[in-house]
């Protein structure tokens, strides 16, 4: 009986000697996966508008390829003036009802 209590004392220490071993990182070092927030949270993941409402201010229906990105190091009134820029720069392919989403 001494031997079995003694085995099971043994065996249960090592099962918690080998949980205890688990490696677990600081949350430091974990990576998010959702993307920061800029300005007032108008932060979206490809352009300074929705990808679904920015196709529909094109008469192709769909986002010309020279189409300014959403670059997160820059504020998103940066982000807008550009886009705004490029929208005067290119107004033939923006239909006309939405031109005064690109003036000052």
């Amino acid at each position: 009986m001494k031997i079995f209590c003694l085995l099971l004392l043994f065996f249960t220490t090592l099962s918690f000697s080998i949980n205890a071993q688990i490696n677990v990182k600081p949350k430091s070092e974990l990576k998010s996966q959702t993307l920061e927030k800029k300005e007032g949270g108008k932060y979206y993941s490809e352009y300074v508008v929705r990808t679904e409402k920015l196709k529909t201010f094109f008469h192709s229906g769909e986002i010309p390829v020279n189409f300014p990105k959403y670059d997160k190091y820059k504020t998103y009134d940066e982000n807008k003036a550009i886009a705004k820029t490029w929208a005067k720069e290119n107004k033939s392919l923006i239909k006309q009802e939405f031109w005064y989403k690109f003036e000052d």
